[in-house]
């Protein structure tokens, strides 16, 4: 991203894949990220950048939207995936952990999903919108088919809840704001125990994106709109145009409406598809003279933006991918030095009546699978498929532990073709890797780390979760006087590397696992069982049988 004197590039993440969605999750005090994409995988990676979990859907992981539906503090994740799976995850306190609980198939991708009491009744509605031409409001999480269906012309392609401020009704409506492929806008709300279209508008051109905030600094909520015509438009509550700005450098296809300088009005944050960051600010009270703050460049399509607190230096910082495979942290080096503006609240966000009001009960809720490999491995539980397996292999001596394991493995594993991609070398020590190996972080203020870069044809795998490092293999030299190094450099990184994770993890339940952790970074299965079997002989690895079970150090 281009140096700008008006912003600070405070870290850089670099991801397996393109970043097609990145959400702030909240969880008491903590933040959390939770971004996928090209992958097929969601990861929920904490403040310091160390990936927690991850979660491995079937296809493109396109769109997510947080909030706290269990009403436990934590927020949940609705996700919305390439193959029409639209799926909530929770969020799992202690464990820092991610579980699906909800899952329903749509036809065609969904490109959307919001969630909110559009109804008004205490309750809150799941909605998302997709491929097949179709809006869906699911009740509550427990549902397993949608209550409500919205049938369109093209493909739904944005939508939002916010508050609107209509001229004939004196509190604020909650409405839900569609944009379909075709241009359609939509403002619908939901009155007398059925969803109401207050109009609609069209666009002529596909709607990427849409926001809802007050950017008039009069108190009241604005619609802001991204189109593939490459125009950024504003409407108030009633649908009326306000203002269209023409961006020359691409279309817009992420929006965000927040504080980014302390001055109390948002900004209206733009990413572009041809890699242009845009923001735009309004310095005066009831107007929409909005003007370029300023903008910076990344080399691809920001796919988004995002926003996240940070309660240590009191400021809003901003959260930006897409398809250069990074997540950047960027501030905006105005923050508190504004004047801030004497902005009303005419818009208070308001909660249905006693009478509207269903009686609130504890939402109940079970792990379920998230893509066609678990639900398989599910099958084969359920109906004691693999006990059989395990019987019948236990004749040839096998142990029914060994069995569920490798079906366990077998599942864990992504079936996709072999693609180029770049990682960054993670957090391991510099003392602590193997010769000829250089050591980087993404960089982040106040550490003064190297970042390093290595490119390798690696599978798009999934086993455990994210260690420490990475190491590409140098090529063998071929011809005669070459000796082959008893043990070659990667050998040596991986002992180190598992060395390192169990010193962190303390203990870990399979061997499945352990080489699974090794095997998502490249590392080829049977150097890392090699590896794992020679530590064990020399006494560095121990398994114990009894409580806990699992692998550790030994005393060595």
């Amino acid at each position: 991203m281009s140096v700008n004197k008006q912003f600070n590039l405070d870290w850089m993440f670099e991801c397996p894949d393109a970043v097609l969605t990145c959400s702030t999750l909240e969880c008491g005090d903590d933040t959390y990220l939770v971004f996928g994409g090209h992958d097929k995988t969601l990861y929920l990676m904490n403040e310091e950048l160390n990936i927690l979990d991850s979660i491995m859907f079937d296809g493109w992981v396109r769109t997510t939207f947080p909030i706290d539906i269990t009403k436990d503090g934590c927020q949940e994740v609705l996700v919305g995936a390439g193959d029409g799976n639209f799926l909530v995850v929770k969020f799992v306190k202690g464990i820092n952990k991610l579980a699906g609980i909800m899952n329903y198939k749509s036809k065609g991708k969904v490109l959307c999903v919001t969630a909110g009491d559009f109804t008004r009744d205490g309750n809150i509605e799941l909605i998302h919108g997709s491929e097949d031409k179709t809006l869906k409001i699911f009740e509550n999480i427990d549902s397993t088919e949608p209550k409500y269906v919205f049938y369109y012309d093209s493909w739904v392609t944005a939508c939002v809840l916010g508050y609107l401020k209509l001229l004939n009704v004196n509190k604020p409506i909650y409405g839900l704001l569609i944009g379909t492929k075709n241009g359609m806008l939509q403002l619908i709300q939901f009155k007398e125990g059925k969803p109401d279209i207050i109009w609609q508008k069209d666009l002529g051109s596909q709607i990427n994106t849409i926001e809802v905030g007050d950017v008039k600094n009069d108190g009241f909520n604005e619609i802001v709109v991204g189109t593939d015509a490459s125009q950024l438009i504003i409407f108030n509550s009633e649908g009326d145009e306000l203002k269209s700005i023409t961006l020359e450098e691409g279309r817009p296809i992420s929006l965000k409406l927040v504080d980014i300088d302390g001055d109390n009005a948002k900004e209206i944050i733009v990413g572009c598809a041809d890699g242009t960051l845009r923001i735009y600010h309004n310095t005066n009270l009831n107007s929409i003279d909005l003007e370029l703050k300023w903008k910076a460049s990344a080399e691809n399509s920001i796919k988004i933006v995002s926003t996240m607190k940070d309660p240590k230096e009191d400021l809003t910082r901003i959260i930006v991918g897409g398809y250069d495979r990074s997540i950047r942290c960027i501030c905006d080096l105005e923050w508190g030095k504004k004047p801030p503006l004497e902005i009303p609240n005419n818009i208070v966000e308001t909660q249905p009546t006693e009478a509207e009001a269903k009686v609130e009960k504890t939402i109940k809720f079970e792990t379920i699978p998230t893509n066609i490999r678990e639900y398989i491995f599910k099958y084969l539980i359920d109906n004691k498929i693999i006990l059989s397996i395990a019987n019948e292999l236990e004749k040839k001596g096998y142990l029914t532990d060994s069995v569920v394991e490798e079906f366990q493995r077998m599942i864990s594993e992504k079936s996709d073709s072999y693609e180029k991609i770049t990682y960054s070398v993670w957090t391991l020590p510099e003392d602590k890797i193997g010769l000829g190996v250089a050591v980087g972080t993404p960089a982040k203020k106040g550490k003064k780390l190297k970042p390093v870069v290595i490119e390798q044809e690696i599978p798009s795998q999934k086993g455990g979760a994210l260690i420490d490092a990475l190491k590409k293999e140098p090529q063998k030299t071929k011809g005669k006087g070459k000796k082959v190094p008893k043990e070659t450099i990667t050998e040596v990184n991986i002992r180190t590397i598992i060395i390192t994770h169990l010193e962190k993890q303390k203990l870990i339940r399979s061997k499945t696992k352990l080489v699974d952790d090794l095997v998502i970074l490249g590392y080829e299965r049977a150097v890392v069982e090699k590896q794992i079997d020679k530590l064990r002989m020399e006494g560095v690895l121990v398994y114990s049988r009894s409580e806990p079970k699992g692998w550790s150090l030994g005393a060595v």
